[in-house]
C-alpha cells in the first residue's frame, strides 16, 4: 500500500534511507525538493542529494523516536548511526528533522543538530 498521509510519506522516506534504497528515496521527492542540511546549506532540485552521502556513510541510519505532524508539516524527532559524526556523539546526540510535504511529495526536508558537536 502506498503511502498517503505527510506521517506516512516521511516514515516511508526514512525506511528509504535506512535501506540504501536510491530509487525508493526519489520516488518520494518533489522535483523542486530544497534540502537543508544542519549548517544551513541549500541543496536545490537535487532528488539525488542523499546518494553521495549513503556512498560515503552507507551504515547512515535514521532512528526516528517521535513523528509530530501538523497538516503537512512532518517533525521527527531522534538520532542516527553510521553517519559522519564520531560514534561518541553521535550516541548522545538528538536530532530534529522537519519535512514539508505537497501532493504526496516531500518538497523540503531539514535537519537540525547541535552543531557544536559537527
Amino acid at each position: 500500500m502506498a503511502a498517503t498521509s505527510p506521517t506516512e510519506i516521511v516514515r516511508a522516506f526514512i525506511a528509504h534511507v535506512n535501506d540504501g534504497d536510491l530509487q525508493g528515496i526519489a520516488s518520494l521527492l518533489s522535483d523542486t525538493i530544497m534540502f537543508i542540511d544542519a549548517p544551513g546549506r541549500v541543496h536545490r532540485g537535487d532528488k539525488n542529494f542523499m546518494a553521495g552521502y549513503l556512498s560515503e556513510f552507507p551504515d547512515y541510519r535514521i532512528h526516528a523516536r517521535t513523528i509530530l505532524q501538523s497538516g503537512d508539516s512532518v517533525a521527527v524527532i531522534g538520532g542516527t548511526t553510521g553517519s559522519h559524526v564520531p560514534p561518541s556523539i553521535e550516541a548522545n546526540e538528538t536530532l530534529v528533522w522537519t519535512a514539508e510535504v505537497r501532493e504526496g511529495l516531500i518538497v523540503e526536508w531539514r535537519i537540525y543538530a547541535d552543531e557544536t558537536h559537527n
